[in-house]
């Protein structure tokens, strides 16, 4: 900074000039020292060029052979570098065929507009270099007023330069600035005390502050060169080219073409800027209504072809066609186990096959996430037979297993009518998609008006069971009934199933079968197994404070099983009930995409504390016998469909046999008569569950009935 002020006055501008000079070719080399680029040959070139450049100032007058010779020498070294910036850069292709149409349209359009310069500073040098009256230095000043709109070209159109990389680019227009002053004036190397020497002082200091700031380590880094800027941002490259026919226009006279020659390369390039910027317009106006990531319409090109299909369909039409909203099911799933980049991957294929099985016949838009919107004309294929063909074949999915897979997608339709609303349109296809969802995942459901009804009053059961569990008493409240364990032998009452019941205040008594699946859905179902853990707890110790050795058997759902906190939360209902661990049995049941482990770690250290572990509905899964290695299992409860009368006597004798074996007892669940009383406890079947034993009634209903005497 001190150099450059001191080169504003004559008397010290001639040391303040050759300072700044050699800190220049010295800067590079320092700056890889401080900050250790990742690339340094582009900053070694770069103290090539300078070098040149300086010792060409230091030739000056005196030696103007070998100064030209180094000063050419630092501009072709520097021109490679121009070269490797530019080749940098990888161009994307737009998603869809008009945008990539108008893209290379407006390359051209660059490309014609340079070309036009190029040629028009080549005459120029020509036509300098053969008239008689120009100094031989004279033709260098086109090629740099060129090289300077180039550079400027260069850093118009690139979106992430850094600020060292700006200040280099910065230096280098400066730098063919006073070239070209100095070339026009006839004396290519000027002395040191002209006025001229301030341009190339402020140019060297351009090239130290791009030298000595950190963003040098990566400011040759390919992914900071190579990032263009949007269509509509590129136009600035012309505006760069724009003054060329006019700064030529104003070189030394006597290589001056005719006056026509600049006033056309003007107008072209004025026209090549109009349809370059018309270009841009209309390719920011098609990503405006395009989904970036599948290209895609977004909710602008939605709602464009919506008001487009009602606006042609014929009068009288009844419906003028079909609006259908689509949802991945599991896509969650893919996320979490093969990465985000997958699930991108699979959101574009997905798009691919939906607007190859529409065709012309419709518009497939993306909505966000994994939700998809079809605008299907009346000649369209059906919603299902659009998921059919979109969805039938197996999908890859890019992940650490790069393996194929079946992804199942839901929908919801309504058909449109000339008086309908986009807004409109799309709730009813959600509530229909929510009931796809929850009866037949894959089905396309047209929308019904009774839907509604239903899906807002399933909504408001989960806002309700969110304000229960956070501990609301407007809610109601959740009770409980038990059901007795019998042992087959003596009938004597062994323990009870914990049964969960919510008391609503509006909608009555609600079975579990009514909200649990809620809860589930919702997130809600650890927190429900904790209320009906703690209660079931606080009732087997009250049976135990009055002699009565009864278990309590508690049921765990999906969500209980993953929470990493299971164990956590049983050790604390025991403890705050003072419940013996023995008296608490915990049932588990097979549950779809349950995870290997879960649950596994927490069970068995419940197990060693004393808490008995039941397998629930034995016999109706397909992966129960794993669920036995897998778990601590002491207790089977055989399903009412092996129980049965239909099932036979061999069935049942093996099963009890395998248990035996395992050291687990079993208990037969769904007894309601007699004769299947007698029949499974001839198979040795330790205990028994149904209505034959009594009905799920509140606790205090069942203190009359026997009990095992409380061990001692």
């Amino acid at each position: 900074m001190v150099a450059l002020l001191l080169s504003l006055l004559p008397a010290t501008r001639p040391a303040a000039v050759v300072s700044i000079s050699v800190l220049a070719v010295l800067a590079p080399l320092l700056g890889i020292a401080l900050h250790r680029p990742g690339r340094s040959l582009p900053w070694l070139a770069a103290a090539g060029m300078l070098t040149g450049w300086a010792l060409s100032i230091a030739f000056g007058g005196r030696w103007p052979v070998p100064g030209e010779a180094a000063q050419d020498a630092g501009t072709v070294i520097g021109l490679g570098l121009l070269l490797h910036m530019f080749a940098q850069h990888v161009r994307t292709q737009p998603a869809d065929r008009r945008t990539r149409e108008r893209a290379a349209w407006g390359r051209r359009a660059d490309q014609l507009a340079l070309l036009l310069l190029v040629g028009s500073a080549a005459a120029q040098v020509i036509t300098t270099a053969h008239a008689d009256s120009a100094p031989p230095s004279a033709w260098w000043a086109p090629v740099d007023v060129v090289l300077a709109a180039v550079l400027l070209r260069f850093a118009f159109s690139r979106a992430r330069l850094t600020p060292s990389i700006r200040l280099v680019i910065a230096g280098g227009v400066t730098a063919a600035g006073y070239d070209a002053a100095a070339a026009t004036s006839g004396i290519r190397l000027q002395p040191l005390e002209s006025w001229l020497s301030v341009i190339w002082a402020v140019s060297m200091a351009l090239f130290v502050a791009a030298a000595l700031h950190p963003s040098m380590a990566t400011a040759f880094r390919s992914s900071e060169l190579r990032r263009l800027r949007p269509e509509s941002g590129r136009v600035l490259g012309l505006v760069a080219l724009a003054p060329v026919p006019l700064a030529l226009a104003a070189l030394h006279p006597s290589g001056r073409l005719p006056w026509p020659v600049y006033l056309g390369t003007a107008c072209v390039v004025a026209v090549l800027a109009i349809v370059r910027g018309s270009q841009a317009l209309r390719s920011s106006e098609g990503h405006a209504g395009r989904d970036p990531l599948t290209g895609l319409a977004n909710r602008r090109g939605l709602q464009i072809a919506f008001d487009e299909l009602l606006l042609t369909a014929r009068p009288g039409t009844e419906p003028v066609g079909r609006l259908a909203l689509l949802d991945l099911d599991d896509f969650k799933d893919v996320n979490d186990t093969h990465g985000h980049e997958a699930g991108d991957h699979l959101l574009c294929a997905v798009g691919e096959r939906l607007s190859a099985a529409v065709g012309t016949a419709g518009t497939v838009a993306r909505s966000g996430g994994d939700e998809f919107v079809l605008v299907l004309h009346p000649d369209a294929p059906s919603v299902a037979d659009v998921v059919a063909t979109a969805f039938g074949a197996p999908l890859a999915v890019h992940g650490p297993l790069r393996r194929t897979s079946l992804v199942r997608c839901s929908a919801g339709w309504v058909p449109l009518t000339a008086a309908s609303q986009l807004s409109l349109a799309l709730a009813d296809a959600d509530i229909a998609l929510y009931v796809s969802k929850g009866t037949h995942r894959g089905a396309a459901t047209e929308f019904a008006p009774v839907q509604r009804a239903d899906v807002l009053a399933q909504i408001g059961l989960s806002e309700d069971l969110g304000r229960l569990v956070a501990g609301h008493d407007d809610v109601g409240e959740l009770t409980l009934v038990v059901q007795p364990l019998v042992d087959l032998r003596s009938r004597a009452v062994l323990g009870v199933e914990a049964l969960v019941r919510w008391q609503h205040p509006t909608r009555g008594l609600l079975l579990p079968d009514t909200f649990l699946p809620v809860a589930e859905a919702q997130g809600h179902g650890a927190a429900v197994d904790t209320l009906v853990l703690r209660q079931a707890c606080a009732v087997a110790a009250g049976w135990a404070a009055r002699g009565l050795d009864r278990t309590v058997s508690v049921n765990l759902g999906r969500s209980s099983m993953v929470d990493p906190d299971l164990a956590d939360r049983v050790r604390d209902a025991l403890a705050t009930t003072g419940l013996a661990p023995r008296l608490l049995h915990l049932e588990i049941t097979e549950h779809d995409q349950l995870p290997v482990d879960a649950g596994v770690q927490a069970l068995r250290e419940l197990a060693d504390l004393g808490v008995a572990i039941s397998l629930d509905d034995f016999g109706t899964g397909y992966t129960s016998l794993a669920y036995l290695q897998r778990y601590p299992i002491s207790l089977l409860k055989l399903d009412r469909s092996i129980t049965g009368a239909d099932a036979g006597d061999d069935l049942i004798a093996g099963i009890t046999s395998l248990a035996g074996i395992l050291g687990m007892a079993v208990l037969a669940e769904g007894i309601e008569t007699e004769e299947q009383h007698a029949r499974l406890a001839g198979f040795g079947i330790d205990s028994g569950q149904g209505w034959l034993y009594g009905r799920p009634v509140p606790a205090e209903q069942l203190d009359a009935r026997p009990a095992v005497p409380l061990a001692s």
